[in-house]
């Protein structure tokens, strides 16, 4: 199925969803869960996806998931959900799923697994014709209108210009590192002379069968790992995991951070036996959690806790971590110009669309100058702080930073990204504030804002 159109749909649209990947998909499943989504499939939801099909693309990385499988399986139990969810049940991917359900699954398998939701969504999308969904179709652009609904043009598998008008959109268009543009003690990482690999694509099967190659012919070199979070101990498992990586010496793999982790624990108790210091900000309100939303988890903490020599643990020694603090800049660049890898672990930021005022004109989004793309309520944040009330933003790097109730640790202060809030908490957050807004008056428009004159955008076509 490409582009759909049906004769019934609506001209004025409840929402249109762009991407459907899990964080597309989120607000739906969050839906389905609660039982309002054959209601909000009446009212008119679009989905764009410029792929052929739903589900995402999580299965290009070589790694496994930092999420226990049982947190996959969550949005099948309730008895509200439709028919074609509930038969994934039974299905062998999910009897798969289920044998990770305390463990953490391969991202191929994970993408399996969300291929069939995706699946049972497109069954679900069938059963209701207001609602429509749109395969191999990109995305250009997102117009508000002068009446508060916002008009989202796209391009068709043929190459033609359509438009979808609706009451409010949900870019969920997906993150990247814009590590080109960053630096490190005043060192531009797009001026470092050797092999420089961002953690998204080293960690992919082709980055994964690069590094195994640049490792085996390094000598002596060290390989360099930039960053301190999630993605920079799950770059550093991986290398480990290469064969190549057999022949490292100790110290040979340097992590540069520039604070020690977060590790979590199920509870303080299992934090204590292991030798980790909890301070009181650190436990979840909610769950009683060490660090559940910043901590390190699956094959990150694995090895964070041979690193640091654990409880248990054989301690891995080709693994040196060092603080920042201590190079200045040309220590800094000595070390990564004579590396014989660099990969910037360093953070995502969440990818966007333009976003076109009643006047033609491009606003000018947080997000463009790094920053978070959305506030508390998943809103999208211009660049003067204020908010669109029908544009919202979900998936990775979207600087979405959770509240207490939501269950986050008090000292937990950055962004929050996993699947299984996309589905809970931020999926209801979204689906709450589209609906709370049908509900205002009429008089609730879109506010503008000054331009980003430096965008240079023009329409493609008249608004509608």
């Amino acid at each position: 199925m490409s582009w759909r159109e049906r004769p019934r749909t609506p001209v004025l649209l409840s929402s249109v969803i762009i991407g459907g990947g899990p964080g597309g998909l989120g607000p739906l499943v969050w839906a389905s869960q609660h039982g309002h989504l054959p209601d909000w499939l009446d009212e008119g939801v679009a989905i764009v996806e410029r792929s052929g099909r739903l589900g995402g693309s999580l299965g290009r990385y070589g790694i496994n998931s930092d999420s226990l499988g049982g947190s996959y399986l969550e949005c099948l139990q309730p008895d509200v959900i439709p028919d074609p969810l509930r038969r994934v049940r039974d299905e062998a991917v999910t009897r798969e799923m289920t044998l990770y359900r305390d463990a953490y699954p391969p991202l191929r398998l994970v993408d399996r697994y969300m291929s069939r939701i995706g699946i049972a969504m497109t069954e679900i999308l069938d059963e209701h014709p207001a609602s429509a969904l749109h395969l191999h179709t990109e995305a250009r652009s997102v117009h508000l209108r002068s009446d508060g609904s916002v008009a989202v043009f796209v391009h068709t598998p043929e190459g033609r210009a359509r438009t979808l008008i609706a009451q409010s959109a949900v870019v969920a268009v997906g993150g990247h590192q814009p590590w080109r543009d960053q630096s490190l003690l005043g060192l531009r990482f797009a001026d470092c002379k050797t092999r420089l690999m961002p953690s998204n694509e080293l960690l992919s099967h082709a980055g994964l069968a690069e590094a195994n190659g640049i490792i085996g012919t390094a000598g002596d070199r060290q390989i360099v790992i930039l960053g301190g979070s999630h993605s920079a101990y799950a770059v550093a498992w991986a290398l480990l995991e290469l064969p190549a990586s057999a022949r490292l010496r100790a110290g040979q793999l340097v992590i540069v951070q520039r604070r020690p982790p977060r590790v979590f624990y199920p509870n303080q108790a299992e934090a204590d036996a292991d030798a980790y210091p909890v301070h009181p900000g650190d436990l979840c309100p909610r769950t009683g959690r060490v660090n559940r939303m910043g901590g390190l988890r699956g094959h990150g903490r694995d090895i964070w806790r041979r690193i640091m020599a654990r409880p248990g643990c054989e301690p891995e020694t080709r693994i040196a971590i060092v603080d920042v603090a201590d190079f200045d800049t040309e220590e800094l660049r000595t070390l990564m110009d004579e590396a014989a890898l660099v990969a910037p672990c360093l953070g995502y930021r969440s990818a966007t669309l333009p976003i076109i005022d009643q006047a033609g004109h491009r606003l000018a989004l947080r997000a463009d100058a790094n920053g978070d793309a959305v506030g508390d309520d998943c809103r999208l944040v211009l660049a003067d702080g204020s908010v669109l009330p029908n544009v919202y933003g979900i998936g990775l790097g979207s600087g979405f930073r959770p509240s207490r109730g939501m269950g986050c640790e008090p000292n937990f202060s950055g962004q929050a990204n996993s699947l299984w809030l996309y589905q809970n908490d931020i999926g209801g957050t979204i689906y709450s504030g589209i609906h709370e807004r049908k509900a205002a008056p009429a008089d609730t428009v879109v506010q503008t804002r000054p331009r980003n004159p430096a965008a240079g955008w023009t329409p493609p076509m008249p608004i509608p």
